[in-house]
């Protein structure tokens, strides 16, 4: 018995929110109908319902065709003309309420001059009205709708295309259209200066007939396969060189049809400052390698053969001084074997400077003499191989591949705590390839490791650098417990190094 109060509070409950939406719902309503009130056709159109009404009295009270038969809901289906033109006018709100009103007003007749199945068919009469009413402006409120909705996209389309017409116009960046095959369908201001061409030329142009096949294929979507991703150069009309960067967006041209938007940067003051530090680079490498050269000749031919001849002497001294004190003797061996050791040390260390195998032998001998070492004196299996046919390459690129061998070496033996490393040089018609792999503790790759800059690791950078003087590349694959693999890609010329 405890749950029948709660019962009857729940229901009361429900009640009260459905009458509270209904009579939101009618505020909605009447604030759509609302706005009718001040229009004279709406007015028009409850008056002629009051007229239809009026004339279905008349008829049923003075009944002046009393000797013809009529259909008794013929005169209420006169309202739907009312009930339609307002939904056709209006919407669904006025059709509602036109149609309600048109109930309202039939209600007398209904009750007063019908009984049994004519009032029955009189009230089917009216229900069919007014789902006719909302059927039909429902129809009406989407199709205003959607017209709405497409003329609102279409004032936005042309804002949209008039802020882009501006923006294209006066960019200063130059701004080619292309379509599908590379041909130039628009050509801005900007880009009709750069190109030293009117614009009606420029129309007429292919992208590649404009840049070159070249240059084309480094942009993307021109209709050309093989994009690099690279700067381009062009001359401008008073034969200035300029270094461009391009962009591309796919673009619409509102018929179905997508064409491609490339923009031009300016990147020339960039490219002559990596020109600048490239050749600063190069410069302060090959004053590195020509001041070890020195050095090396320098200790092989004075420090080393000094040395040599010292200990010689003492070799001398110790075999004939058996008249010598014993500590005598011992102090002269225990020189010779000092002096000896010493000019082991200094050869080793003019091989690090610049191997003498490398200017004689070329790169492979040296480089496997490199492992060689690697592998005495860190206890390492190490694995040399050669791939491709093996020739002599320009010293610079010998030089180069040689030192990224022996910083790669020099990160295992210092960071990779690795048992195993492998050393491969590759030959090709073209190219120069190296490559260094571990099965060490490997490490981290940045999120861009194309650049090496941002991760402080000089030795790693000193490679990059080396590599992309020589229009090389360096890649390093790694990953935390699963070593490391160091790749570098030299292109060389097909012929061997005289």
């Amino acid at each position: 018995m405890s749950r029948l109060p709660v019962a009857i509070a729940a229901a009361h409950t429900t009640a009260g929110l459905r009458v509270r939406d209904w009579l939101a719902q009618a505020g909605r309503l009447a604030g759509q109908v609302s706005p009718q009130f001040e229009n004279w056709h709406f007015w028009m159109i409850q008056g002629l319902v009051i007229f239809i009404a009026g004339l279905h009295g008349i008829v049923e009270t003075v009944d002046p065709f009393q000797k013809v038969a009529l259909p008794f809901i013929l005169p209420t289906g006169f309202f739907l003309v009312p009930v339609v033109y307002a939904a056709l006018t209006f919407g669904l709100p006025a059709a509602l309420v036109t149609a309600l009103w048109a109930a309202i007003l039939s209600m007398p007749n209904v009750i007063i001059w019908h009984h049994g199945a004519e009032r029955l068919g009189e009230v089917f009469q009216i229900f069919i009205m007014l789902i006719v009413a909302f059927f039909i402006g429902r129809e009406v409120d989407r199709v205003k709708s959607a017209r709405q909705q497409a003329e609102f996209a279409a004032s936005e389309l042309k804002t949209s295309r008039m802020r882009y017409r501006s923006l294209f116009e006066s960019s200063p960046i130059a701004i080619l259209v292309l379509d599908a095959r590379g041909i130039i369908l628009e050509a801005n201001p900007t880009a009709t200066v750069l190109f030293g061409m009117a614009k009606s030329t420029l129309e007429s142009l292919s992208v590649t007939t404009l840049l070159g096949a070249e240059n084309a294929r480094k942009i993307p979507g021109a209709g050309v396969a093989g994009w690099q991703g690279e700067p381009i150069k062009v001359k401008t009309p008073d034969g200035a060189e300029l270094y461009l960067e391009p962009m591309t967006n796919e673009l619409s041209d509102g018929q179905g049809n997508f064409v491609t938007e490339v923009l031009f940067r300016d990147v020339t003051r960039e490219h002559e400052r990596q020109t600048g530090l490239r050749a600063y680079t190069a410069h302060v490498i090959r004053a590195q390698e020509e001041e070890r050269q020195r050095i090396a000749r320098e200790l092989h031919d004075q420090t080393i053969q000094s040395l040599v001849l010292l200990y010689r002497r003492l070799d001398s001294a110790s075999d004939a001084g058996g008249s010598l004190p014993p500590p005598v003797r011992d102090n002269i061996q225990e020189a010779r074997r000092l002096a000896g050791g010493i000019v082991d040390e200094l050869r080793d260390f003019t091989r690090i400077l610049r191997p003498p195998a490398l200017d004689d032998l070329g790169l492979v001998t040296s480089t496997r003499r490199l492992l060689a070492d690697f592998a005495e004196r860190t206890g390492m299996a190490a694995k040399f191989a050669i791939t491709g046919e093996e020739r002599r390459l320009p010293s610079d690129v010998e030089l180069s591949l040689f030192r990224i061998a022996q910083e790669a070496l020099w990160n295992v033996e210092q960071h990779a705590a690795a048992s195993r490393v492998a050393l491969t040089v590759t030959f090709t018609s073209r190219e120069a390839r190296l490559e260094v792999l571990d099965d060490g503790i490997g490490f981290s790759l940045t999120p861009d490791s194309g650049d090496l800059t941002a991760t402080g690791h000089l030795g790693l950078i000193s490679m990059q650098e080396r590599a992309k003087l020589l229009g090389g590349a360096l890649t390093i694959q790694s990953s935390p417990g699963k070593g490391s693999a160091i790749t570098v890609v030299i292109p060389v010329p097909e012929s061997p190094a005289a």
